[in-house]
C-alpha cells in the first residue's frame, strides 16, 4: 500500500502544479509569477507540497480496500474531501511558517512585534477557510481520478488471471 500512496500522492502533487503552471502561463503570468522564485526555493514548495499530499493521502487511504468494496468506495469520496480540506491547511500553515521567518528574518532586530504578527493574526483565518475550500475541491476532484484508477487496475480481474 506504500507504493500506492506514493504513487498516488506524487501524481496528485505533480498535477496540481501541473495545472497551476498552464493556467499561469495561459494568462502570460508564468514570468511574473516565477520571477522571484529561484530553483531551490521551487524545489522546497514543491517538497513541502508534496510531503503534505503524502500524509494526506496516506490518511485518506488508510484501512480502504478500494478494488473490492463499493462501500469503502463510497467512503473514498468524503475521506477525500476532509484530508483535501486537511492537506490545503497543512500546506498554508507550511507557507505561513516560512513567510513568518522570511519577514523576521528581514526584520531589523527591536522592530519584531505586532507589526508582523498582527497582519498575519487577521489574514490567517480568513486563509484557512479558503485553503481548505480549494484543498477539499481539489480533494475530491483527485478522488474521483483515483477511484477511475483504480476501476482500470480492476479491469485485469485484480489477483485472477488476466482475461483474454
Amino acid at each position: 500500500m506504500k507504493l500506492v500512496t506514493w504513487s498516488l500522492a506524487t501524481f496528485h502533487a505533480t498535477a496540481f502544479v501541473l495545472a497551476i503552471v498552464l493556467f499561469a502561463y495561459s494568462r502570460d503570468a508564468l514570468g511574473t509569477g516565477l520571477s522571484g522564485l529561484n530553483t531551490f526555493v521551487g524545489l522546497g514548495l514543491f517538497v513541502a507540497l508534496w510531503a503534505t499530499t503524502y500524509f494526506t493521502t496516506a490518511k485518506a487511504l488508510a484501512g480502504l480496500d478500494l478494488l473490492g468494496s463499493a462501500q469503502d468506495r463510497d467512503g473514498y469520496m468524503r475521506r477525500t474531501l476532509r484530508w483535501g480540506a486537511r492537506n490545503g491547511m497543512a500546506f498554508l500553515a507550511v507557507l505561513g511558517v516560512v513567510a513568518l521567518g522570511i519577514a523576521i528574518s528581514n526584520t531589523q532586530p527591536g522592530q519584531i512585534g505586532l507589526g508582523i504578527l498582527f497582519p498575519a493574526l487577521l489574514i490567517a483565518p480568513i486563509a484557512l477557510v479558503v485553503a481548505a475550500a480549494v484543498g477539499g475541491a481539489v480533494g475530491v476532484i483527485f478522488g474521483f481520478i483515483d477511484l477511475a484508477l483504480f476501476a482500470v487496475a480492476d479491469l485485469g480481474g485484480g489477483d485472477s488471471a488476466p482475461r483474454v
